[in-house]
């Protein structure tokens, strides 16, 4: 499957109405990126991914979705001189630091009377998970 094959499925994913397709759809892109990102010569791709995962993170009406594209970014970027330049290259920790207030803020206001118990404690650990990973993010752009 090409890169463009890839972002037209995922977008096609990302588009539909029903929120578990769109859940998966970032599944999907945060495997494969997670996979790519162990690969040379795979910055281009992880670059397009992670587009991908901040618009779905940035954009998608559903908190779970906006979770998931995060959780994905998590994955994706976790380490690998790839990912690492990928992630410089689509200026990842300012958009991951302009979204973190707004993240918190929409749980506070929808959460609780939107989503599941269950639900809400997977978002708190993504809202946990976020800072730290802005703060991994931090250390390894200072090397």
């Amino acid at each position: 499957m090409t890169p463009q094959q890839l972002m037209s499925l995922s977008e096609a994913g990302t588009c539909c109405e029903v929120i578990s397709v769109r859940v998966n759809a970032v599944a999907i892109l945060g495997i494969t990126g997670s996979t790519l990102a162990k690969e040379k010569g795979t910055a281009a791709t992880l670059q397009m991914i992670g587009k991908a995962l901040l618009q779905v993170a940035t954009s998608d009406a559903d908190l779970v979705v906006n979770g998931e594209a995060l959780d994905a970014l998590f994955d994706v970027f976790a380490d690998g001189d790839e990912a690492e330049t990928a992630a410089k290259n689509i200026q990842l920790l300012p958009a991951l630091k302009a979204l973190q207030p707004v993240f918190k803020a929409k749980i506070r206001k929808e959460g609780r009377g939107k989503y599941s118990p269950q639900q809400l404690c997977v978002l708190d650990n993504i809202k946990v998970n976020l800072r730290r990973f802005i703060g991994y993010l931090e250390k390894a752009m200072k090397k």
